[in-house]
């Protein structure tokens, strides 16, 4: 009896310590997938498609889109605006955090006559002066056939010897034209095309080591109704390391939903696996401009 007595109390000890451990790899899984979770809605990200143009001074003075972006988990945000004062104001309210580039636009300049005007260069040569500037963009090219005009040639070889980036928007056969003339040109492709499909955005990547993409105002494309389109995914996979975020604050509408924008970003985001979603996030336009 005495024996009976010990080998049940050893069973039911040993059931019991299996049990408790049991309890205690699945609570381990259950911490991990969460932390998982966790870190990718946590992610830091770099806005690399920001304007902070007239409109929004008197709306949100510095310090308030400073906050914003801080308030976001912004870590940095790439900046150019209409005209090139904005960008500056935010470098001096937090030059840690802003990333300069220079656009063109000032005065009677603007998206659909830059290229045709001759002060646009020499403007460009005078506020680069200042050496804050990263790159220089956005500019938009609306018809690709005017990617030969001799201001928009000047420019891209301008980037190329000071080691500039350009941030261009516009259609494929621009960026293609680009290239065509001047190879060793750095581009941040604003909008990944505006228009452009996933599969033209690949085959782009594949035939142009010096290409990279944020994918500003096209968020409801990659993830409607919040989950992430296959093909989305499919280059996202792909090309990991070409891919950055933005949101393209060029109204004040998108500085009133600012927030929304970004928190948007990390629910696609949360959908890639953890490393590609660090990439795309902020460690592509880390690696690319904070230097």
């Amino acid at each position: 009896m005495k024996k009976l007595l010990i080998s049940i109390l050893f069973l039911v000890t040993f059931v019991s310590m299996m049990h408790v451990s049991g309890l205690f790899r699945l609570s381990q899984m259950f911490d991990h997938a969460n932390a998982t979770f966790v870190s990718q809605e946590r992610l830091p990200i770099i806005d690399t498609h920001v304007h902070y143009n007239t409109p929004a001074w008197e709306v949100y003075p510095p310090d308030a889109i400073i906050n914003l972006l801080k308030k976001s988990g912004v870590v940095k945000a790439l900046v150019s605006s209409t005209p090139d004062e904005g960008t500056r104001m935010l470098y001096k309210e937090d030059p840690e955090r802003i990333i300069p580039f220079l656009r063109p636009y000032h005065d009677d300049i603007n998206s659909s006559n830059w290229y045709l005007k001759d002060q646009v260069f020499p403007y460009t040569l005078k506020r680069l002066e200042m050496p804050i500037y990263k790159g220089i963009g956005e500019f938009h090219i609306h018809n690709h056939i005017d990617t030969d005009s001799p201001i928009i040639q000047k420019t891209v070889r301008l980037a190329v010897e000071r080691d500039l980036y350009i941030h261009v928007h516009s259609d494929h056969r621009a960026v293609e034209t680009i290239f065509s003339y001047e190879p060793k040109v750095k581009i941040l492709w604003a909008h990944a095309g505006m228009s452009d499909p996933p599969d033209v955005i690949s085959s782009m990547f594949d035939r142009h080591k010096n290409l990279w993409v944020d994918i500003s105002i096209r968020e409801h494309e990659i993830a409607p109704n919040e989950k992430l389109a296959p093909e989305w995914e499919k280059l996202f996979l792909k090309h990991a390391d070409r891919i950055t975020i933005g949101s393209d604050t060029w109204i004040n509408a998108q500085w009133d939903n600012y927030e929304a924008i970004i928190a948007f970003d990390r629910k696609w985001l949360a959908q890639l696996p953890d490393d590609v979603a660090r990439q795309i996030a902020f460690e592509n336009a880390k690696r690319l401009f904070d230097r």
